[in-house]
């Protein structure tokens, strides 16, 4: 248990007043504690581990407690030179150095008495170092705490007895932090002003003890943790990002198409279009993670899933298929029929539903998700950096990545004109990214490749290249509809706000059949049918003659009923040729009279045998009349007229 004295004590040990001791305590210059009495009234108590190492030893000597020398306050600790920081071992040097030339000195002294020798030391060290302070009586300290092997008391502690403690006490200061350890992000002055309040409402005995504002700014900055900071006041996010620790990835055992990463980056350059109107063009890009160059690229005025495809497939025809691909949680990338819907695949509570193999699938690429709003996911954004500061900024128009970062220049560049066409930053961007960021020296995580340029790296590390045909590819890269019922219309794709339908006579024939198919965006002539298991059926034209306006001309009139008249013409003669001539609803009659005819023959020949017993079951209902009442008779007359009064007459019977 901790031992606390009291002001008297204190004072009696200091050898001073109880008020002076007191004075100490408030001031801070002794750590105190207000403790309350068995009258409830505060004291102030002053812990005897807080006090100087010569008051503990006064301390305990006054009280006759024997301590081992090892456990006894003050003895100075073994202490090495690597304990201290690099000022203090080297005042410790000067100091060592000084000491030991002072007792060279003395030994070489022979004008007087040894004190002189010291007082005529003490006047050479004051000229040769006129900002130390030095006396004899220094000297003579710093000998003893050399004799006694105590480092430390070489050194100048003036103004350092309290460094690392508070004036605070613990209770406000943990409330002041509860107020700004906050997603609020409270200024560290309104936190103090909370402190104050919460302290009169809660602990009014220790509102007197609350230091101002400085004190709790000084300490927030030296003792509140940038991590505790960060995760307190901004959130878990942004902990993670700047201040926990990442997963490294190892990039030694990785081959380059082993992994593309990709993802989107809109250009920070004001470009022009056909038709002269300004915006910002975005990037969709492929990078390998091994060799850190640009694979795939396309520069596209909205991302999209077939902006993906397109940069994949330029990628893939460069570079061969990659073994997997590392892409966010975009619709861009979860797409059902390009990577499939990942996490956003939704439970179908009707059965299990068919999605058409996706087109990573049919490549064979593997794809992986990175988790959501992770800052140190893909380093594919570190490469955006660069294209931002070594490619956009090359631009006229370079708008800056927010309104801090515009060019003041911008205004009159685009008022004078000249600005770049779509077509031009196009060219120059894929000239730039194959032919210059691709040749960048490497500065990866693998040291043995940094300087190499990075198509070297990405050569020297391609084991396997994966590739195919153009067509195949061609074939693999095709978008998929979802599975449909094939109608009398065929099956249709909605794309661009419109209609278009796919039918043939062939595939007429398979009406009320799911199927799915595959079409390139870039043809949309035909598509590609398949069924449920992924087998091609045919491929199917786009029907332009069968969709005709209201003030179509009689001769596109004429053509599309021809259209449609031919599949019936179809359909009867495969009619024809499935059934035998000669049998129609007519016969189909004759022959069920001439069942029910024999059925009747022979029930009459063999009859089924009687039941042993016959119940009779009467109807348990009695008359309405006699529902009413037995002695009840009905007015006739009386009814007769007052039907004639409903349907308009008098009581006479004529109408009204």
């Amino acid at each position: 248990m901790e031992t606390l004295l009291k002001a008297t004590e204190l004072a009696q040990i200091m050898g001073c007043s109880e008020r002076y001791v007191q004075k100490l305590g408030a001031t801070g210059k002794l750590c105190s504690r207000k403790i309350l009495n068995e009258k409830n009234r505060p004291m102030m108590f002053f812990p005897l581990s807080e006090l100087s190492p010569e008051l503990q030893r006064k301390y305990l000597a006054q009280n006759h407690i024997a301590v081992p020398q090892t456990d006894m306050p003050g003895t100075p600790e073994q202490q090495t030179m690597d304990s201290f920081s690099a000022d203090e071992r080297e005042e410790i040097q000067f100091w060592l150095d000084t000491l030991s030339e002072w007792q060279q000195y003395r030994e070489n002294y022979t004008k007087g008495s040894k004190a002189q020798a010291d007082e005529q030391y003490v006047c050479l060290c004051a000229k040769a170092h006129p900002e130390k302070l030095f006396s004899t009586d220094i000297l003579y300290r710093k000998q003893r705490a050399l004799r006694n092997k105590n480092l430390s008391g070489l050194l100048d502690k003036r103004g350092k007895s309290r460094k690392g403690k508070s004036s605070i006490p613990e209770v406000i200061w943990q409330a002041f932090l509860s107020f700004y350890l906050d997603e609020a992000q409270h200024p560290i002055k309104k936190c103090w002003e909370y402190t104050k309040m919460w302290a009169q409402q809660e602990r009014p005995e220790l509102v007197a003890d609350i230091p101002c504002y400085t004190t709790f700014s000084r300490h927030v900055k030296s003792d509140v943790l940038e991590a505790v900071k960060t995760l307190g006041r901004e959130g878990e996010k942004a902990f993670s990002d700047r201040c926990a620790p990442y997963i490294r990835r190892t990039y030694e055992d990785m081959q380059s198409n082993d992994w593309w990463i990709a993802d989107n980056h809109t250009f920070d350059i004001i470009s022009q279009d056909e038709n002269g109107k300004n915006h910002r063009l975005y990037l969709t890009a492929f990078f390998d993670a091994r060799g850190g160059i640009f694979t795939g690229c396309y520069v596209t005025l909205n991302p999209s899933s077939q902006a993906t495809l397109i940069a994949l497939r330029k990628g893939i025809i460069k570079y061969g298929i990659p073994k997997n691909i590392y892409v966010d949680n975009g619709r861009e990338f979860l797409t059902f029929d390009i990577g499939g819907l990942g996490h956003r695949q939704k439970k179908n509570k009707g059965g299990k539903q068919y999605n058409p193999p996706p087109v990573f699938t049919r490549l064979g690429i593997k794809m992986t998700n990175a988790i959501v709003r992770n800052a140190k996911a893909k380093i594919i954004e570190r490469r955006f950096r660069d294209v931002k500061d070594h490619l956009s900024r090359l631009f006229e128009t370079y708008t800056g990545g927010n309104v801090v970062e515009r060019p003041e220049r911008l205004k009159k560049v685009l008022k004078k004109g000249g600005i770049a066409t779509d077509a031009e930053l196009t060219a120059i961007v894929e000239e730039l990214l194959e032919h210059y960021f691709n040749e960048a020296p490497y500065g990866g995580a693998v040291a043995a490749d940094r300087g190499k340029p990075r198509m070297q790296v990405y050569q020297e590390n391609l084991l396997e290249k994966r590739t195919t045909s153009a067509e195949e590819l061609a074939l693999m890269l095709m978008r998929s509809a979802r599975p449909q019922k094939i109608t009398n219309r065929g099956v249709h794709l909605d794309i661009g706000g419109g209609r278009i339908d796919y039918w043939n006579n062939e595939l007429l024939a398979l009406q009320d059949q799911t199927v799915y198919f595959r079409y390139d965006p870039e043809n949309l002539a035909e598509v590609r049918v398949y069924d449920l298991e992924d087998r091609y059926i045919m491929s199917v034209p786009a029907d332009n003659e069968a969709i005709l306006s209201y003030n179509a001309s009689k001769e596109e009139v004429k053509a599309a009923m021809n259209k449609t008249r031919r599949f019936a013409k179809i359909t009867k003669e495969v009619l024809q040729s499935s059934v035998l001539p000669g049998i129609n609803s007519r016969t189909a009659l004759e022959l069920v009279l001439s069942e029910a005819e024999r059925n009747k023959q022979a029930r009459a020949e063999n009859p089924l045998p009687e039941p042993k017993i016959i119940a009779l079951q009467r109807p348990n209902e009695e008359p309405l009349l006699k529902a009413i009442g037995d002695d009840y008779t009905p007015d006739l007359s009386r009814m007769t007229r007052n039907a004639k009064l409903r349907n308009g007459g008098n009581e006479d019977g004529e109408n009204i």
